[in-house]
């Protein structure tokens, strides 16, 4: 065997072990703390909640159980609408519901008028907020992604019932997080949702950008200069590679092995059944974590397809275990705000005897 022989590989991606953003919170030169590594943490769950799709159905429709039949508002002041932004209570709760779900908490900016009394609720988007390490102070900013000592900031206060403050904010955390900010409740699914994104980005660039290597092709006749390799590269990548041809071609080039160029095929026969299986699995990873089960969102089973029993019955658990508790958590937090028995949320129900019924009506 020779002593120089020299293999090069080109083509191939650089291995990435995690694009996971950890949680972990660390106090910043300033007052606030910081949420996750490079303040991201939140921005990084609504980027899990706009790309994972099994993910995104759970708390869409987690968040239409919890905004129930209806909202029945029964302070004046707040029955048409809770801001000048013209909102309803219901579009108000549908918002920091869907947030408690992808956050595991919410904020309110509550104002008030010359009186003392509180006028206005408006929600508060809490990938923009900010808090010291006991939620007394809350720092507002539309971008934190600059470095801190340039990141203008509206700073208010912690609501509270006895207090004059005209402009301050209602945060709330769910009783999980023993942190600054909230912990979602899927959050022990979070490598589960990574993993979903991570195989449909997979399958994407394996039909659009080719990124997965399919096929091998060795030049054993020496080792061109960094010049020549790109023109063999560019040359056989155009004429092979793209959407019509399966995977993108891998090149090496080598010293010996007779000069002939070799074509080797890297796809294995079982890639079909190894991503299906782990898609599967995913699934219901994501879904354990929120004690749900597919039929509650509309997707049928493998058994039976669509069961209204089964739907039936499996709500009234989900009910009980996560929508009934949400539901209770708002409705006190915004009684605390508007006054005792402000509001109350109409439940969710399920009548499929009396929705055929209708059905049969318009037929007839």
């Amino acid at each position: 065997m020779s002593d120089n022989i020299s293999l090069f590989l080109t083509a191939v991606e650089k291995q990435v072990t995690s694009n996971i953003i950890s949680p972990k919170e660390t106090k910043s030169n300033k007052d606030f703390v910081v949420w996750g590594d490079g303040n991201k943490f939140p921005n990084y769950l609504m980027e899990c909640y706009n790309n994972c799709p099994t993910l995104q159905s759970i708390i869409n429709g987690t968040a239409d159980y919890v905004c129930g039949d209806d909202v029945i508002v029964n302070n004046i002041m707040f029955s048409k609408k809770v801001n000048n932004n013209g909102e309803t209570m219901k579009e108000l709760i549908s918002k920091i519901a869907l947030d408690y779900l992808i956050f595991g908490c919410y904020a309110l900016h509550i104002l008030r008028n010359y009186k003392g009394e509180v006028a206005e609720l408006y929600w508060v988007d809490v990938t923009k907020l900010r808090s010291d390490e006991k939620n007394e102070v809350f720092y507002y900013s539309d971008d934190w992604n600059k470095s801190y000592g340039r990141v203008k900031t509206l700073q208010y206060p912690k609501y509270s019932e006895s207090d004059e403050n005209t402009s301050s904010i209602f945060f709330y955390k769910n009783n999980q997080a023993r942190t600054t900010y909230g912990t979602p409740i899927w959050s022990a699914s979070l490598k589960n949702v990574a993993i979903e994104m991570g195989i449909t980005n997979f399958h994407l660039n394996e039909l659009e950008n080719n990124f997965m290597g399919s096929k091998l092709i060795s030049f054993c006749n020496g080792i061109p200069d960094e010049k020549q390799k790109s023109e063999i590269e560019n040359a056989i990548n155009e004429k092979f590679s793209g959407n019509e041809n399966a995977g993108r071609i891998l090149i090496s080039f080598a010293q010996h092995k007779d000069n002939a160029p070799i074509v080797s095929s890297l796809a294995t026969d079982d890639f079909d059944t190894r991503y299906e299986t782990l898609e599967k699995r995913n699934k219901e990873q994501i879904f354990v974590a929120f004690r749900a089960t597919p039929v509650l969102f509309g997707l049928v089973t493998e058994s039976n397809g669509f069961a209204t029993n089964e739907y039936r019955d499996s709500y009234k658990i989900y009910a009980k275990t996560v929508v009934n508790p949400i539901q209770q958590n708002i409705v006190a937090t915004i009684n605390k705000i508007i006054g005792e028995n402000g509001i109350e949320i109409k439940p969710f129900s399920i009548n499929f005897d009396e929705d055929n019924n209708n059905e049969k009506q318009i037929i007839d």
